[in-house]
């Protein structure tokens, strides 16, 4: 009796041009088309800007601080005590998400997806996903007050914009209306209440955890795929062109200046947006008479109700 044995094809071959044909694809969507000659884009002159002894020194010296300084700031405080308003959040959710679509577009198009690893594009995505969380949730209140010190990014975007990589048509409108709506979404989320509730203005637990996160994502994440891609990810390997201080000093200042202008740039900002609300409120919103119905019996024995009139503030 002939015995036929089938001796499976090994796919390992198959299997490995398909990774590295999807690897070339996400690297050249990724990187393929970002520019070195551009002045601050990256490449050898941009890596080559600090040496490797100073960036190594800086980072055994800001990373552990920024370890440190987020363990002693917990626990944190994520208590909230106002209600959740029940309001729609689809146009808001829906106009959002158009203008980060379109980023999202422009950086495909243009091959420098990396650069949506930059702050402000996290920013983005941390206040897309509040929009549709539940306002009485813990995690809800946890991320909220994180992105209240990972957003003042987009006032230094705004007051220092980077304009020269960006030439496709409407790209620059698309960077304006994306900061604007970073700086806008926020009070749109106090408004709704709940969870969506800034913590005390005297307690700075938050401050210093919000600040070490913002840190060791600059000194860890950001630069480790700068070294690896020579992408200079949010300017953290030179100078960007509109910054004023271009040195070699040019990071130790920035942790300088951030660690005194987020805190007050934070804390301003919710101190205002929560005044622009309860302003709001005072306008638009309407009370209502203690709800007691006046009742009168009719000639045919009917009672007749009339109902709480509504007072406008």
């Amino acid at each position: 009796m002939n015995e036929t044995f089938f001796i499976p094809t090994p796919t390992s071959t198959s299997s490995q041009q398909n990774a590295k044909v999807m690897y070339d694809v996400i690297r050249e969507l990724a990187i393929g088309g970002i520019d070195s000659s551009i002045q601050g884009n990256g490449g050898e002159e941009c890596m080559d800007y600090l040496p490797s002894w100073q960036r190594f020194l800086e980072s055994i010296v800001f990373i552990p601080l920024s370890f440190w300084a987020a363990y002693v700031s917990i626990p944190l405080d994520c208590t909230f005590s106002l209600p959740v308003k029940n309001v729609s959040r689809y146009v808001i959710l829906t106009v959002y998400s158009l203008i980060f679509g379109a980023e999202l577009a422009y950086k495909m198009i243009s091959r420098t997806g990396i650069f949506l690893f930059n702050p402000c594009h996290v920013t983005t995505t941390m206040q897309l996903t509040l929009l549709t969380m539940e306002g009485n949730s813990k995690k809800a209140c946890f991320l909220f007050r994180l992105m209240l010190y990972f957003m003042p990014g987009a006032w230094f975007a705004l007051a220092f914009p980077i304009l020269n990589t960006r030439n496709l048509p409407g790209e620059v409108f698309i960077y304006y209306a994306q900061h604007i709506a970073i700086l806008v979404v926020p009070v749109y989320l106090m408004y709704i209440q709940g969870a969506f509730e800034p913590e005390k203005p005297y307690d700075f637990g938050w401050t210093v955890f919000g600040i070490s996160l913002f840190s060791l994502y600059h000194f860890v994440i950001l630069q480790f795929g700068a070294m690896i891609t020579r992408v200079n990810l949010n300017n953290i390997m030179c100078p960007a062109v509109s910054d004023p201080f271009q040195s070699r000093a040019y990071r130790i200042i920035a942790v300088g200046h951030q660690c005194i202008l987020i805190p007050i740039l934070s804390k301003t900002y919710s101190a205002m947006s929560l005044a622009a609300v309860d302003f709001y409120k005072s306008l638009y919103e309407t009370s209502t008479v203690p709800l007691k119905k006046l009742c009168e019996i009719d000639r045919n024995d009917s009672t007749i109700c009339l109902k709480p009139a509504k007072l406008k503030l």
